[in-house]
Order: structure tokens, then C-alpha cells, then sequence
């Protein structure tokens, strides 16, 4: 019989199972076992070890944003701009001061919507954006798009009544819409591709591709069994 059947365990004294890593007596793990029958060991264990597949990988190019994800993002924005018209006008119809939801509600969407206009135009990021792992820029260029564009853009978008907005829902594939051509932006996806502006972000909000997962092998080898 080849292995480690007459060898003692230099713990207890016990002899050896072959091929065993530990001890059936103490437990312990057994370091006078050859070391050609370690490394055979640890080849076998490598070998079982599946590979594991995500489906798809991340991109180190800069890849469009999909529709869902585009959509998401837009709510998002339109529901960080009327959250603070939700408290002023609850507030106002309590204490009965009609006035304010017609004058001051609307002062305050548009405020906040100037201000995710600018954020947008030095960034690329919105409160949408920022937190599904979307950036907008500069077809050209991948550069932050500045406020003039990012102005039009949403004229075009706000006069055609969001229909400008219909080719990136017309299939699966990233589309740009019709007030992002007329502008030059496109929208990318920095968890899934290159992020030109630092490194790529893991949205925690997003199933995304590479989580840095550890493969963990058994010390056990393979096939190892009761004698």
C-alpha cells in the first residue's frame, strides 16, 4: 500500500489513514505527510473547483445605459424634485394658505430642477444618476456636458412632452434619445463599462457584474473518503 499508511502523526503518535491530511485521532493537521502527496492534493483540489460564470462581464469600454436603468434614473430625479413641494404643499392646505401651493410649489421644483441642471452639466451626475451608476457626457468627447446643453436638452425634452425620449424605449439595446442627439450626449453606464471620469463605481442599489467574489477550496481532497 502506497501513502502515508505507516507514517505517525507527530501530534498523538496515531498512525495514518493515507493520504490523510489530519489526524482521525487528534484532529490535527499532519505536517510530515511528503510533499509530493500535498501538491497532488492541491492540484486534484484546483482541478474539481468549477468555474463560476456571472453570465456577462463589465466592459473597459464605455458602455450606453439601457432603457431600464435610464428610466429608473429619471424617476428618481423627478421624485427628488418634488420632494420638497410634497411638505410646502401639505403644509400650506393645513393652515389653508391656497396661495402658496401655486406660488411658492412651483418656485421650488424649478429650483431644484436648476440645480440638478447644473450638477448634471459640471458632473454628469443627477440624484438619479449618481445612485444607479450612470454618467452623462459629451458624445464626442466623454467630457461633463456644461449647462448649456444640458439646458437645451431638457427644453427639447420638456417641448416634445418626454416624446423625445421614445427611441431609447423602442428596444433592448441602448438607444440615444432624440433630445440627446440634437445636444451631442450620450448616457453611459459606469457600473457596467469605463468610467471616464475615476474609477468604475459598484452601485449597491444594481446587481452588478463583479463583486470581487473569493473562490475557497476545500483542504479536504477530492475524492477523499473513509477507508
Amino acid at each position: 500500500m502506497t501513502g502515508t499508511a505507516d507514517l505517525p502523526c507527530s501530534h498523538c503518535g496515531s498512525i495514518l489513514r493515507p493520504n490523510a491530511p489530519f489526524c482521525a485521532a487528534c484532529g490535527q493537521a499532519v505536517p510530515n505527510r511528503p510533499t509530493h502527496l500535498l501538491s497532488n492534493t492541491n492540484t486534484a483540489t484546483q482541478q474539481h473547483v468549477p468555474a463560476q460564470s456571472t453570465g456577462s462581464f463589465a466592459s473597459d469600454q464605455v458602455v450606453e445605459a439601457g432603457r431600464g436603468v435610464r428610466c429608473c434614473s429619471h424617476l428618481l430625479d423627478v421624485a427628488a424634485m418634488l420632494s420638497p413641494a410634497f411638505p410646502i404643499a401639505i403644509a400650506a392646505t393645513i393652515l389653508g394658505l391656497v396661495d402658496v401651493i401655486y406660488i411658492v410649489v412651483p418656485i421650488a421644483f424649478v429650483a431644484v430642477s436648476v440645480w440638478m441642471s447644473l450638477w448634471r452639466s459640471l458632473t454628469g451626475m443627477t440624484f438619479g444618476t449618481a445612485t444607479l451608476g450612470l454618467r452623462t457626457v459629451r458624445t464626442a468627447d466623454n467630457k461633463p456636458p456644461g449647462f448649456a446643453a444640458v439646458a437645451l436638452r431638457s427644453l427639447v425634452f420638456t417641448g416634445t412632452a418626454g416624446l423625445a425620449a421614445l427611441p431609447v424605449l423602442t428596444g433592448p439595446a441602448p438607444r440615444q434619445g432624440l433630445h440627446d442627439r440634437v445636444v451631442g450626449i450620450s448616457v453611459i453606464d459606469i457600473s457596467l463599462g469605463a468610467n471616464p471620469f475615476g474609477q468604475r463605481q459598484q452601485t449597491p442599489l444594481r446587481r452588478t457584474l463583479d463583486r470581487g467574489l473569493r473562490k475557497v477550496s476545500s483542504p479536504v481532497p477530492v475524492g477523499a473518503g473513509p477507508p
